[in-house]
Parts: C-alpha cells; structure tokens; sequence
C-alpha cells in the first residue's frame, strides 16, 4: 500500500512539475550538469554531509574542483578554497569528575552534576560558606555576602530567590545563575555548588551546552541540599571538574572571479545537511539511515556550482563573485556567520546577496524572500514576472530574516534575497533523494537568478533597507519579532536578530539578550519559547526576563 501511494505521489509530482518546463539546447546541457552533481552530492557515499563528518569534506573537495574546473580562483584561507571554522560537537562530564564532603565521596549525576558555566579545574578541601542566594545588591539594601569572608571558599547558593519571585522579582537583575557565578568569582570564591530548596521542576539543565564561555571556578548543582549540612567548624569540600570537550571542522567553500569590477555580488548555498540523523533538525532521528538531503540542499549547491560556470560570459562582467557554499547551516547558520565576522573580501564591495536553498522541487510557484532588503527589488521582481513562460508564479516576502544564510548577510546590513521552491513532507527526513528532484525546474530558476543578475544596476551598490517582517500565524498567534541564535544550547534563548516595530524591538531587546522566561514560564531553550507563543494571545501583555552583559534584567512586552 506504502509503495503504491508512494509511486502515484511522484507519478502525480512530475506531472506538475515538468508542465510548461521545455528546455533549450543550453539549457540541456545545464539540465545534465545540474543532474551530475546532485547525484554524487546527494549520494550515500556523502552519508549525508554533515558537518566536520568525512563526507562533508568530500562534499567541500568535490565543490572546490568543480570551481577549479570552471577557472574560479581560491578565496578561502592560505591561498586554498576552503575556509574552516570549529564547531564543538560534544561537552561532558567525565566520570572522573567528583564532590567529597568532608572526605566522603558522592555520586556524579544522581547526587549532583556540573553546570554548563563549570570550569575544567580541579580544587581540593576548602572550606564551603553558605551565602543564602548569592545576591548583592546594594540599591535594594540586600547583600547575601555581608560580613562573610569569601576569597578561597565553595560558596553554596540557593536557585531561588529572596522574595520567591522570579517573573516579578524585585531582584531580577540579580537572578541568573551565570551573574550569581560571576559574582561568587569576583569575590575570590573557588568554586560554587547550587542548590535548590523549592520546586524540583525548577532544577537547572544537566546538559554541557557546547556553545558557552566556561567560568574559571567549578560549578555544580547538588540536587540533594542536605548532603551539605552546616556542622559548626564548617563544612569541608572537594571539587573536581573535568569536561571533554570534542571538537571537529566545518569547511565552507570560496572561490572568486575577479572581473575588475567595482562591486561584487555574493552567491551562496549551503552544502551541509542532517548526516546519519545524529544532527539536530531530523524529523526521523531515530531511523539512523542516511539523510542524503538532495533538495536541502544539494540543490541549491549544484545550482552554485552551475553558476559558477555560466556567469562569465560578456554581460555578466559589470560584477565581480564570490561564490560561497557554506557549511554549519543544520547547526544554526554556523558557517555563513563566520564568513561575515571573517571575510575574505571588503564587505563594504559588496552590492548584494543570492541564497539558494531547497530550489530542487519547483511545482509552479517560485519564492524569492528578502525583497524587503533594498528598494530596488521591487523593481527588479516586477522585470522577474514579465517573463512567466519558465516559471507560472513567482511570490515574495520582504523579510531578511529566515533559517538560511540569507540571513547573516542581511544582518550584516547586506541586502540579501533568497531563492526557494516550497516546503514539502521530506524536509529533513531519510526520504529527500534525488528521484523527487525537478531538475529541469532548477535550470529555470538559475535562469531566474542570471536574469536577475543580468539587470541589476552596477555603476552603485544596491540600497540597504531594513525590512518589515512577514509572520506565519498559521502556527502561534503572536510574535514576538526576534531571531534566535541557533547555536547558542546553554540555558535559555540567545536573541541574534531583532524585527523592527515588533514587540522585542519596542521593549527594547537587542541583538545577544537572553530569554530566560517569558509571561512567567521559565524559557531553558528554543522548545520552551515556542511552546509559550503558542499561549499568549494578540493585545495581551507579558513580561520577559533577560540576561544582557551577564546582568538579568527584566522588560514589558505588549502583543
């Protein structure tokens, strides 16, 4: 029964898809290119590309000398086409990690565990000083550390707060556990040990999160607080941190042709995808079979590899390009926010950019985002439509702001459009292989793309504009207008973008704010914050409490 529905679903799919897609005798040989590297690039061979995986780097080699074959010179690091960039793949606790009281050892993760902020040393018998909940705070005539002598101590701190607030605390600038430890670490404590004398439900995330700046003292939660009682020559305590970290190597892949232009476009996809599943985004995580990710997104990066080659022809030399298929983009945008922060050419050159991601299954509408990011595109998506033999519709949304790498060049003020054929039911499952692609509707949309390209001014860069963003209310009923970083895994919900005129920008959230709880629902991670957006209704008012420069503090959102 599976294989019949199956067989009539992709019957059905080339039907729509190759209505009104002839091709030219050029456009053949682009069909044929296009189909030679989507088959090695979405292979089992690749297993999936993932990130810092073997087959990644097969998949960045195989780009390189495609590049090098279409007489695209290097623009990566050393000379090469490749840019790598570090990604932390694992953080641990190893077994050898302890906590002796008073000589007496007790057991890691079912007496206690270390924090995600807990440093790699190592501190033997000193003395434990109870300092309530760790709180100074001066201009509220309470401090948790008066009189006390901390320098060379294990300081114990209480989870919870003096008023039993957290939403409506008065002490909210101090409540976060990462300001406690700080703290504690500025008054010379050696090491500090949670605990939490209230709710249970409320203990701290024994996950290491993999992307955080450690402390340089030894944090740990003692889920048992009365292990560490209070005899009167005080407590003796002994702590011992150690974290594997594991670390492995994303590679993005640059090359540049350099036609001696005053300005250059950006064209980018990313070649990365889910690998085995093991990687976060897989909607079938525990099947363990290869994610080929032949639409997301060996389509977009054959189509920049044949981009590569048809873009030096007379009428395309009024730009330089760099061509760019980025790594990490699974992990969060990993490996195009890298380039931004370190790039191989002047930013400042550059008119615009083009991301290409999931362009292999074209129906009949074509979506183009961004075109929100510089005035011109209005003009440019009206000379798009003129031509509506290739492509029946196309549908676009201002917004800059997406899960692709459009993205981290739009918020490095860049405009930025992104190319994209449409959601369908093998996003990120073991099932997106190459037999659902349409590549002859993927040559019509890099027709699309060199048109485009074709006609845009080149005596000046493009404007920059920021734009208004678009909401799908399909899902949650309000917003609160922000992007989150999706690398960030440590407790709560780093900002890395924030939509002018939405709720976050009028309350006066920034770029790099931490969530940590939202209309008073406590907020450890991406899951948490969807889950409450999914409550709160439009007018209603709520208030969010965020870390910024390790203080909490605390801001009135009105929806």
């Amino acid at each position: 029964m599976k294989k019949i529905s199956l067989v009539f679903s992709i019957s059905l799919g080339l039907i729509q898809y190759t209505h009104g897609q002839e091709l030219s005798g050029k456009e053949n040989k682009s069909l044929k290119r296009i189909q030679n590297h989507v088959n090695y690039l979405a292979s089992d061979r690749l297993e999936g590309r993932g990130t810092g995986a073997p087959g990644e780097k097969l998949s960045a080699q195989y780009i390189a000398d495609q590049f090098k074959s279409n007489s695209i010179k290097p623009k990566g690091e050393n000379a090469t086409y490749f840019q790598e960039f570090e990604i932390i793949t694992l953080r641990m606790a190893k077994d050898s990690t302890s906590l002796l009281i008073n000589g007496l050892p007790v057991f890691l993760f079912k007496d206690f565990y270390p924090l995600s902020f807990s440093a790699n040393r190592k501190f033997t018998e000193a003395k434990m000083i109870n300092v309530g909940y760790g709180i100074s705070a001066p201009e509220l005539n309470y401090d948790d550390y008066a009189g006390k002598e901390i320098k060379g101590k294990i300081v114990q701190i209480d989870i919870a707060t003096p008023d039993s607030q957290v939403a409506h605390s008065r002490f909210i600038n101090y409540i976060s556990l990462e300001s406690r430890v700080k703290k504690a670490e500025s008054l010379g404590a050696t090491g500090v040990l949670f605990v939490n004398k209230g709710n249970p439900n409320d203990n701290p995330s024994g996950e290491m999160a993999k992307n955080i700046k450690p402390a340089t003292i030894p944090v740990f939660f003692v889920v048992n607080s009365n292990l560490l009682f209070d005899p009167p020559n005080g407590l003796n305590v002994s702590m011992k941190s150690v974290i594997l970290t594991l670390s492995a190597k994303g590679h993005n892949v640059v090359a540049y042709k350099n036609n001696k232009a005053k300005y250059t476009v950006i064209i980018g996809a990313h070649h990365d995808h889910l690998g085995h599943g093991e990687i976060k985004g897989s909607r079938e995580p525990e099947s363990n079979a290869i994610h080929n990710g032949a639409d997301d997104n060996a389509s977009g990066t054959s189509a920049l590899i044949e981009l590569s080659k048809q873009l030096k022809k007379r009428k395309y030399k009024k730009f330089n390009y760099l061509f760019i298929a980025f790594s990490g983009e699974e992990m969060g945008l990993i490996g195009s926010k890298y380039f931004v922060e370190n790039p191989t050419i002047d930013l400042n050159t550059v008119s615009y950019m083009i991301n290409m991601d999931m362009i292999g299954r074209l129906k009949e509408t074509l979506m183009i985002y961004g075109t929100g990011t510089s005035p011109y595109w209005n003009e440019a998506m009206t000379d798009l439509r003129r031509d509506s033999s290739a492509i029946h519709k196309i549908k676009t949304m201002e917004s800059g702001i997406g899960a692709s790498d459009h993205t981290s060049f739009y918020l490095a003020g860049i405009p930025a459009l992104h190319f994209f054929t449409g959601q369908h039911d093998e996003y990120h499952k073991p099932s997106d292989d190459i037999a659902l692609l349409n590549t002859k509707g993927e040559v019509k949309v890099v027709a699309k793309i060199t048109q485009l390209i074709a006609k845009t001014p080149f005596e000046s860069k493009l404007e920059y504009t920021k734009t208004k963003e678009e909401e799908n209310r399909t899902t949650f009923k309000v917003t609160l207008g922000i992007m989150p970083d999706y690398v960030y895994d440590a407790e709560g919900l780093r900002i890395d973008g924030v939509k002018e005129g939405k709720p976050a920008s009028k309350a006066g959230l920034i770029k790099g704010d931490i969530i940590l709880n939202l209309a008073g629902q406590k907020i450890q991670n991406i899951q948490d914050y969807m889950k409450v957006l999914t409550k709160l209704e439009i007018g209603q008012k709520a208030d969010v409490i965020f870390i910024r420069d390790g203080t909490s503090r605390s801001a009135a959102i009105q929806f």
